[in-house]
C-alpha cells in the first residue's frame, strides 16, 4: 500500500509575463484557486493576479476583473463588480475629496457609427483604495490584462491555422 505525501503548499496554474511559470506565492496561489471557484475550473480563463484590500479582494483573470466580498467562502455571490475586458475601456485612477479610487470606464457604442468610446458616468464605476500606490498598481495589472485579452483575441488559433492552411493547398 502507498501513502501519499501530504501537501506542502497550494497547486497553481498561471503564467506570467512572457508565458513564463512565475516564483510561487502563496497569495496568488489562494487567488487562482478563488478564481477556479467563481468559473467552476474553466480551464479556458486563466489567473493572473490577486490583490487583498481591507474589506474586498480584487481577482484578475483572463477575460475579467473580478471585486469580491471578503468572506470565508467564494462564489458568485461575493462578486460585487465584474467587469469583462471587451466591456473596459480603460481603467484610471480618480481622486476626490482626499479619497483615491480605482475607475473602470466601460465602453460605450455610438450605434450610428459603430465607434467606441467611453461611456457615461453611469458606465464608470469607482472602487476606495486605501493607498495611491494600491491604486497605481491596481490600474496597471488591469490595463495589462486588457492588454493581454485584446492580443488573444488578435491571434491567429491552432485549429484556424490549419484549417487555413489546408484551404491554401
Amino acid at each position: 500500500m502507498r501513502t501519499q505525501a501530504e501537501r506542502g503548499r497550494k497547486p497553481r496554474c498561471c503564467r506570467g509575463p512572457q508565458g513564463l511559470l512565475p516564483r510561487y506565492s502563496e497569495s496568488q496561489a489562494e487567488g487562482q484557486e478563488q478564481l477556479f471557484k467563481l468559473t467552476d475550473n474553466i480551464q479556458d480563463e486563466f489567473f493572473i493576479a490577486v490583490e487583498n484590500i481591507d474589506s474586498y479582494c480584487v481577482i484578475i483573470s483572463s477575460k475579467a476583473v473580478y471585486f469580491l466580498k471578503n468572506g470565508d467562502y467564494v462564489d458568485r455571490e461575493a462578486i460585487f463588480l465584474e467587469v469583462k475586458y471587451g466591456d473596459l475601456y480603460h481603467c484610471l485612477i480618480s481622486k476626490d475629496h482626499g479619497k483615491v479610487y480605482v475607475q473602470l470606464t466601460k465602453r460605450a457604442v455610438n450605434s450610428s457609427s459603430g465607434v467606441s468610446m467611453p461611456g457615461p458616468s453611469h458606465q464608470k464605476p469607482m472602487v476606495h483604495v486605501k493607498s495611491e500606490a494600491l491604486a497605481v498598481k491596481l490600474s496597471q495589472e488591469i490595463n495589462y490584462a486588457k492588454s493581454l485579452f485584446y492580443e488573444q483575441q488578435l491571434m491567429l488559433r491552432s485549429s484556424e491555422h490549419h484549417e487555413q492552411l489546408e484551404l491554401d493547398s
